[in-house]
């Protein structure tokens, strides 16, 4: 796994498109978001997905993804006025939504259930990455399912070591602050229902 050094706050544009160039041709990127790492590769790459996978051990669950702007989000979910209120109020941050998706979403990224979960980072680097990539990204925490969460790049490291593959690239952010992994989030009956609470308390 390679490895390269990325300011938090202002990534450079050659770091970024290293990045953006590995992921469109089917890779997986390990990246610092606004909770924890994070592994990206495109969420519309069934191959790609498919060794995420694999990465992950998992196989159970669908994968979150992110995107950088609400016309990327109308691309891929049917977006009701009280969802798009949520999205006024806590994005960019670390509130994934639920939405219904929309048929042009295959069901390999959402193991064929009708719904999506999708949320814009407040991270720069997450943003920029999904911008040169102009594709919506897998936003899965980079470790193993059931491993503990990782918030520095050694920790990453040691997490896929001895995994069958590993990240084609690890964007090292240096330490980041141990927050919980974001909050998760789904209307229903038009009311807000907290899946899972992170470091948003929605009010």
């Amino acid at each position: 796994m390679e490895v390269l050094k990325i300011d938090l706050k202002n990534p450079s544009d050659g770091a970024i498109k290293k990045a953006a160039g590995i992921i469109l041709n089917g890779g997986v990127v390990a990246y610092p978001t606004d909770t924890a790492y994070g592994l990206a590769v495109n969420a519309l790459d069934e191959k790609a997905i498919g060794k995420l996978f694999i990465l992950k051990h998992r196989v159970q669950k669908p994968l979150p993804v992110i995107v950088d702007s609400q016309a990327m989000l109308q691309k891929i979910a049917v977006v009701k006025p009280k969802e798009r209120q949520l999205c006024k109020k806590y994005w960019p941050g670390a509130l994934t939504i639920i939405f219904a998706k929309k048929k042009s979403v295959p069901p390999f990224l959402t193991l064929g259930l009708p719904t999506i979960g999708v949320r814009i980072p407040d991270s720069k680097v997450a943003v920029d990455l999904v911008k040169a990539c102009r594709k919506p990204l897998t936003s899965t925490s980079a470790n193993i399912s059931g491993k503990g969460n990782c918030y520095d790049a050694e920790c990453v490291n040691r997490m896929f070591q001895e995994s069958e593959i590993q990240p084609d690239l690890l964007l090292d952010g240096g330490d980041l602050n141990e927050v919980p992994v974001s909050t998760v989030a789904q209307l229903v009956d038009n009311k807000v229902k907290v899946i899972r609470q992170g470091p948003v308390k929605i009010k």
